[in-house]
């Protein structure tokens, strides 16, 4: 398969969003208290939180990095080595957290999320899923950005009593609405970057 040429300024808007993510979960493993640890949330996902939570960020970060590194030789293996390193020095960090604990099994998973999203996705490539997939990329990087941030604007959020009250039904609208608009942006900023590409 061809490598193609990418242009430096869509080089670093493809490494911003990588470095958002990758800041996103230090955030997040900075907290010695995770929303995701919520009794109603545990008990839906009987215990499995943690390990989807880590399949999804440690998955989209592999996925991210590998379109960061597109056009470069092993872009997937590059994109998998810096998953399980970066993965590494967050079990590593989560060490000085409290209420957080280091695990090598954590680890691994990532690194293991990492192949999978990146196998996955070369499967499909090779589908008719293709096109429709890489429409829908944009908008569900900014949807998984806009929780992210969404939950770390709430830290207190209380997932069993708080979504009956009228006003957090207003804020998830506002948030749904934030989240079409960083898609949208994120669109446009696609598309004109393509357009300069063929230009």
């Amino acid at each position: 398969m061809l490598n193609h040429v990418i242009r430096p300024a869509q080089r670093i808007a493809r490494l911003l969003v990588l470095v958002g993510w990758m800041a996103l979960i230090t955030f997040w493993s900075s907290q010695g208290n995770l929303p995701i640890d919520q009794p109603i949330l545990a008990s839906a996902l009987h215990g499995f939180q943690h390990r989807l939570a880590h399949a999804v960020a440690f998955g989209l970060l592999a996925l991210l990095a590998r379109w960061a590194f597109d056009g470069l030789p092993r872009a997937a293996l590059v994109a998998i080595m810096l998953t399980s390193a970066f993965g590494a020095t967050d079990e590593w960090h989560q060490s000085f957290t409290p209420g957080r604990h280091a695990g090598a099994d954590d680890w691994a998973m990532d690194t293991a999320f990492a192949v999978l999203a990146l196998y996955a996705w070369s499967q499909v490539r090779a589908t008719a899923w293709r096109t429709p997939l890489r429409a829908a990329a944009p908008l569900a990087v900014a949807v998984m950005f806009v929780f992210g941030v969404s939950l770390a604007v709430w830290p207190s959020l209380s997932l069993a009593r708080d979504f009956e009250r009228p006003s957090l039904r207003h804020v998830s609208s506002q948030v749904a609405h934030a989240a079409l608009d960083v898609a949208r942006s994120t669109r446009d900023l696609a598309r004109q970057l393509r357009s300069g590409a063929t230009s």
